[in-house]
């Protein structure tokens, strides 16, 4: 309907390893100023992710720096419920011959892991969920992005005129 989000949440498989990522677009090609504002906060944490992203880091630190970024931000978007009636799964896993590659959120991401970077928001009384989903390859000194699927709200909304 006019107004709404779409959330698409798909994968690949190549050489029997996977892939999974998830975009959010706005179903008339334009996000209203409500929904940019979330979705640019998502993004933010999205970012936060992938700066932080290295060898010696666990995916539960990683989350903690979602729930930070969101816990700080969320006020400023009206939202004052706690963070987890917004936001209510971690934001990455592994990835590798399953969608959902078998590991702990304690364990320590090293050179050559590859992990989904998926933080969202999900406002329930809004009728809003966003979530953008990357997959990061974790490197000797940071990680770089596999994904590469426009994602900003100006590509976006370029794409979908």
């Amino acid at each position: 309907h006019e107004g709404d989000l779409f959330l698409c949440d798909l994968g690949a498989t190549d050489s029997y390893y996977c892939a999974d990522i998830s975009r959010t677009f706005p179903v008339n090609g334009k996000f209203t100023q409500r929904q940019k504002a979330i979705y640019e906060c998502v993004l933010k944490a999205q970012q936060i992710v992938e700066d932080n992203c290295r060898p010696g880091i666990t995916t539960r630190q990683l989350n903690q720096m979602v729930i930070d970024h969101y816990a700080a931000e969320l006020p400023k978007l009206g939202l004052n419920g706690p963070v987890s009636e917004y936001y209510y799964h971690g934001v990455a896993h592994h990835l590798g011959l399953d969608t959902y590659d078998v590991t702990l959120m304690e364990s320590v991401l090293a050179p050559g892991h590859v992990i989904t970077n998926e933080p969202g928001l999900y406002i329930a009384e809004e009728n809003m969920g966003i979530r953008i989903e990357d997959d990061l390859l974790v490197t000797e000194d940071g990680c770089r992005n596999l994904s590469c699927t426009p994602k900003s709200v100006e590509e976006i909304e370029e794409i979908m005129k």
